[in-house]
Parts: structure tokens; C-alpha cells; sequence
């Protein structure tokens, strides 16, 4: 058996090149978490703040996944967040259902979870929840409620 020429083993190591990246660039498309429309359709929802969300937060219905934070941008006119979600393809949300920002404790992350109207008509792809509800801002809580016992003591913030 003679050795492969230069010509042959380039031919080669090229071929395994290319099969090399076909497979990582399959591998990523299927893995790709922007992929979302082909597995559920879009609902929107309007916050004053949309602190703590992250695109890949999920979205929970009784405490189960339904979908997924896909983006968060800002409303320029009313400096309102605009949070996208992807939502199961299966799942119907109700007209008249409520999305919530919720923390999973004082470090955890933070999820949206929708409160079940009792509508028959459901939210189409692509609209928003009428109903919303913002996150409680922990530290900003906390800064108020020591501001009042400091006030309950005759105490001002310059002393």
C-alpha cells in the first residue's frame, strides 16, 4: 500500500472540514433558543419595568412552563418596557388573563406568570395582555421601611 499523495490527504482533510462544520452548524440551528416561532406564537406585554427579566426567563401558567421570554425592549413614547414572549403552540391564554412579574426569592431570577381569566376568547399571536402586574423592587422596599422607623425616631437622613 503506497502513501497518500499531498493532494489526496488535503482532498481529505478538506472533506472532513467541511463535515465537520456541517454538523456544528446543525447542531447549533437545532439548539438555537431564538428559535421559538416554529414551537409557539408571540403574546406582548407592557411593564413599567421589566427589571430582572432576562430573554430566556420562562413563562409559567399554574406553575408549569408554558414559554419563554424572547425579548425586552423599550416603548420610546411612554418608557415602558415591552416584554415578547413565545408561548407553546398548545397553550390558550385567555382574553382577559394577567401577566405578572414574580421573583423566585430575594437572589433569584425573575419569571412572568399568567393569571388564567375566565374568558372563552383568547389572546391572538402577536397582541398584548391587557392586564399586567410589575415586580415588587426588594431593596427599594426595604430603603422605605427603613426610612419610616428612622421617622418613627426622629431621625433624618442628614444625622
Amino acid at each position: 500500500m503506497r502513501p497518500a499523495s499531498k493532494e489526496t490527504r488535503q482532498i481529505l482533510i478538506g472533506a472532513a472540514t467541511v463535515v465537520a462544520l456541517a454538523v456544528f452548524f446543525a447542531w447549533g440551528y437545532r439548539h438555537n433558543p431564538e428559535k421559538h416561532d416554529s414551537n409557539g406564537y408571540r403574546l406582548f406585554a407592557l411593564f413599567e419595568s421589566a427589571t430582572g427579566l432576562t430573554p430566556g426567563s420562562p413563562v409559567l401558567l399554574a406553575g408549569i412552563p408554558i414559554g419563554s421570554v424572547r425579548s425586552l425592549t423599550l416603548k420610546k413614547d411612554t418608557n415602558q418596557a415591552i416584554v415578547e414572549m413565545t408561548i407553546a403552540e398548545d397553550q390558550k391564554i385567555p382574553i382577559d388573563s394577567e401577566a405578572s412579574i414574580f421573583s423566585n426569592g430575594l437572589a433569584g431570577g425573575k419569571y412572568i406568570r399568567v393569571s388564567p381569566g375566565g374568558d372563552l376568547e383568547t389572546l391572538a399571536p402577536d397582541s398584548f395582555f391587557d392586564y399586567v402586574r410589575g415586580s415588587v423592587d426588594f431593596v427599594e422596599l426595604f430603603e422605605k421601611i427603613i426610612q419610616m422607623a428612622e421617622a418613627r425616631r426622629g431621625i433624618t437622613p442628614e444625622q
